[in-house]
């Protein structure tokens, strides 16, 4: 007579039944992906004397990672206003919530090398050094990345904030410290952000350079424009220079509701460098409220207004 060992017919079975669903489950987690891009761009910097700002990106970390795939790359950031970006970054990662995102920019270097250097009008190279081995932290950066989804990430680098001017003949400009620097650098997705675009109608004899700061509404008080010219307006979200047309920009403006205030620049000892000369008081057509503007995501926000006095 026959006899069979069950427990050793079964045991084979038992194991691949067991292990499938392991597989499966495997197998759907390596398929969980998610699109990701990061550009950036720059709030332009209220300084005559600087012809270009060059930085360069060896690193983009998140939760402490290298994103795999990121190829170190320069760019003249100083170009990257209005609306322009570069790209750092296109690829998959992982579909997760990630709880911060690190840039690593390379130290100073005048000599041919990649580096983060500035370039004056008279066509010198400033070496720009940075802080904590060139990290930085962006602030309130936490990305969700959805498995079959795309988020579009967009860098804003601020020079006016980030770049300080010294008055040591052989470093006239230098990244300011670890926490201003940090502070310097935001982040927000494109399908979150709006613009505000407008035309200036200068009507009083002011001449010289017009910015144009943008600040969350009910931020802004007279102080900030008072102290060391290093210190002046760091609470504005961004800022722009007003062209010759009258025309300005302020663009990857997170949804909100914001202020802006006009202020005069002017070089009035001919230093090759301009100074703050004071504020201008403003006026607007019905409906438009420069104390309370609206910016909605992916759409423009229009605010056109006139230069009516300058208080120093």
């Amino acid at each position: 007579m026959t006899t069979f060992n069950l427990p050793k017919l079964f045991a084979p079975a038992l194991f691949l039944f067991l292990l499938l669903p392991s597989c499966e489950k495997e197998e759907s987690s390596t398929e969980a992906k998610g699109e990701f891009s990061m550009e950036i761009t720059d709030a332009p910097i209220d300084d005559a004397s600087v012809k270009a700002v060059f930085v360069t990106v060896t690193d983009v970390r998140l939760d402490g990672n290298s994103v795999e795939g990121f190829n170190q790359t320069t760019v003249e950031l100083s170009s990257l206003t209005e609306g322009k970006t570069a790209t750092l970054f296109t690829g998959q990662l992982d579909a997760k919530t990630y709880s911060s995102i690190d840039l690593v920019l390379e130290d100073g270097d005048v000599n041919g090398q990649p580096g983060c250097y500035l370039l004056n009008q008279d066509n010198e190279k400033v070496a720009l050094e940075v802080a904590n081995e060139g990290v930085i932290r962006i602030e309130n950066s936490t990305t969700e990345v959805k498995q079959n989804s795309a988020v579009q990430a967009v860098v804003d680098f601020d020079l006016r904030k980030a770049l300080i001017r010294t008055e040591g003949a052989s470093e006239s400009y230098r990244f300011a410290g670890e926490s201003r620097l940090q502070s310097s650098v935001r982040m927000v997705r494109r399908d979150q952000s709006g613009t505000l675009s407008g035309t200036v109608t200068n009507s009083t004899s002011e001449d010289g350079t017009i910015v144009v700061y943008a600040y969350e509404k009910g931020t802004y008080s007279s102080q900030e424009a008072e102290g060391e010219e290093n210190s002046r307006f760091l609470r504005a979200v961004s800022s722009t220079t007003v062209k010759a047309s009258g025309d300005y920009t302020l663009a990857f403006l997170p949804s909100g509701t914001y202020e802006l205030v006009a202020v005069s620049y002017k070089d009035t000892d001919s230093d090759g460098k301009i100074e703050m000369r004071g504020t201008f008081s403003a006026s607007a057509l019905a409906g438009v409220n420069l104390l309370g503007l609206s910016v909605n995501a992916s759409s423009t926000t229009t605010a056109d207004f006139t230069l009516t006095s300058l208080i120093r």
